[in-house]
């Protein structure tokens, strides 16, 4: 794996990643925030993290409506994509790390159902962990801890 420093506290990859998505155009007027706390330096591997990264926030934004606001937090050894749409049943949340799964809210959005797969494989092989946490009505937390 090729390691490069990653530090979310300064203008590092995760703040891009918000800043890139926001420049698509398909998501320019969207409401999108980012905070940080100061975070340390992690060795990781940029391209791999940035698709897992990607990936949840494209979900928050792709199944939800257009009004839907998400909120990345980065702390010490957390990132936080949190999101107050529609949210997941609660008989879903379990088969949601599946591969080939697709939510019942997935019926008009392309995909393969294995996005969110991938991105906890990616999230695993850094050695850390992801969960997710949902409420239909209420949103989505995906919560990535990241260790030193």
């Amino acid at each position: 794996m090729d390691t490069l420093q990653f530090h979310p506290s300064r203008l590092g990859d995760v703040r891009e990643l918000v800043i890139d998505v926001l420049n698509d155009a398909r998501f320019s007027e969207r409401n999108i925030t980012f905070t940080s706390e100061d975070a340390e330096t992690r060795a990781i591997d940029r391209h791999f993290m940035k698709r897992a990264l990607l990936n949840f926030l494209y979900n928050a934004l792709l199944h939800n409506e257009e009004t839907v606001a998400v909120h990345v937090t980065v702390t010490q050894d957390v990132i936080t994509i949190q999101d107050d749409g529609i949210g997941i049943e609660a008989s879903e949340l379990p088969y949601i790390f599946e591969r080939y799964y697709r939510g019942t809210n997935t019926t008009d959005a392309l995909g393969s159902g294995l996005g969110m797969a991938i991105s906890r494989d990616i999230i695993k092989a850094h050695g850390g962990t992801v969960t997710m946490s949902s409420e239909r009505g209420h949103g989505t937390t995906i919560r990535i801890e990241l260790p030193a």
